[in-house]
């Protein structure tokens, strides 16, 4: 017996499931499901918006025809159909409700002509929900109208040329066909919910800033997560601790340069004030690439991204900013000059936190591959950064992946490293690698 659009509305999360027959879906949908009001829209994706795009993108008859069929196909089943629409408004709104629901390449089994199309055609489906929301919001249309057609235009290009519908990397892609990630000045800003397990304390008078780590982790001597790399400090490893009472806090302090310090840390809590705790929102900064990555662009972009979220998102409350990157790891101003080089100068910026992640980020983008190795296969070192990072790699040592957190409060002092002082950098000094048989030191600079 067939199911009609009535009766699809009337289905519950499971039966609507299993009709769709699709390889994987993102856990913890069932609950946003029972949450859901169906809407009445009659088209997947509006047949105006499709045809301007078709115009401005050139695109052949062959592949129009071919993508109109496969949205057929979706609003033809009217139980697809009713769970792709509720897909599309929880999409739409998941980033500004830091919603970390792991969305992914999804095949609905029920389309026997055109599945391999469901994830690019899913994700063009938000993009003028996405933009009415923004225009509800009084968003100025510049802020968003090119948002989308960064990933855009690659897809419709690589379905052109080799009939390829594979969306690569879902989840990035996903924040911008939902228009949620802002280009503001040179960086990019999307909202973030803060998840890491510290908290930061600001001195009520000298408004000095400091985080301290939660109880139970174990780092290295290094003050870096043990295991990280694969390299497990077995003698000199210590377990983070958090004593508190209604006076103080006695806990391990998380050095900005990027490593949690051995020795306890004790604050009296009638001069602190907690500015950041687990479940506060933040802007997550992302990096295009490109030239301008410098402290006073960084500072210029926050500075905007700030005015812009508190205008339009005011309801977000945002704390400040936050970022993962191997740009951050304070191991490379072991290597670089320290004076010159942006990515010192823009990492020293910032509260810099220990993470899980190793060193595949760094190899990925300086060396071209997650597992490239400059000590065990030589590559072409063509630039002086190449260079250095293969240097310091093959006196045995390994670099991070780095975490930064930015206070609101302190955006006007970025250029001055509002968090590092010089005790700081040279406790580093002291620290690092001194988890390794023979420590390695400061390499030579170029």
């Amino acid at each position: 017996m067939g199911v009609n659009r009535e009766m699809a509305i009337l289905m519950n999360f499971k039966e609507c499931a299993a009709i769709c027959s699709f390889d994987v879906l993102p856990e913890g949908l069932e609950a946003k499901f029972n949450m859901y009001t169906p809407n009445n829209n009659s088209e997947l994706i509006p047949r105006t918006y499709l045809s301007e795009l078709f115009e401005s993108y050139q695109v052949p008859n062959h592949l129009r025809q071919r993508l109109v069929e496969g949205i057929e196909e979706i609003e033809q089943n009217d139980v697809l159909f009713h769970f792709t629409k509720f897909l599309v408004e929880d999409m739409c709104s998941a980033r500004e409700r830091c919603d970390e629901t792991p969305y992914s390449n999804m095949t609905p089994g029920c389309m026997r002509h055109h599945g391999d199309l469901y994830s690019f055609l899913l994700l063009l489906a938000c993009v003028v929900p996405s933009m009415n929301k923004l225009r509800r919001r009084s968003v100025p249309q510049a802020y968003y109208e090119h948002i989308p057609h960064q990933p855009l235009k690659h897809q419709l290009e690589k379905l052109a040329l080799y009939g390829d519908p594979k969306v690569h990397d879902f989840p990035w892609v996903m924040n911008f066909y939902t228009c949620s990630i802002f280009l503001l000045d040179r960086f990019y800003f999307i909202p973030y919910r803060f998840g890491d397990p510290f908290t930061m304390f600001r001195q009520v008078d000298t408004r000095e800033v400091i985080a301290l780590r939660h109880a139970g982790e174990e780092f290295r001597s290094d003050g870096q997560r043990n295991g990280i790399n694969d390299v497990i400090d077995v003698e000199g490893s210590f377990t983070s601790e958090w004593h508190e009472n209604e006076t103080f806090i006695i806990a391990n302090r998380i050095n900005p340069m990027g490593f949690v310090e051995r020795e306890t840390t004790p604050i009296l809590k009638q001069e602190w004030e907690r500015v950041l705790e687990v479940g506060d929102t933040l802007l997550a900064l992302h990096i295009p690439s490109g030239p301008g990555y410098t402290p006073e662009r960084i500072k210029q972009s926050m500075a905007m991204a700030l005015e812009f979220y508190d205008r339009y998102f005011p309801e977000l409350s945002i704390k400040g900013f936050w970022s993962s990157s191997w740009l951050y790891d304070t191991r490379l101003s072991l290597v670089l000059d320290n004076e010159k080089s942006n990515i010192v100068r823009v990492q020293r910026q910032f509260y810099n936190y220990p993470t899980l992640e190793g060193d595949g980020m760094l190899r990925y983008e300086v060396f071209g591959d997650w597992k490239a190795d400059p000590v065990v296969s030589p590559v072409e070192l063509t630039t002086s950064l190449q260079r250095a990072a293969a240097g310091y790699m093959k006196a045995g040592a390994r670099f991070n992946t780095l975490s930064m957190v930015v206070l609101r409060e302190d955006v006007p002092r970025i250029g001055s490293m509002p968090y590092i002082t010089d005790a700081d950098r040279e406790r580093f000094l002291q620290t690092v690698d001194s988890h390794l048989p023979k420590r390695t030191g400061r390499i030579p600079q170029e």
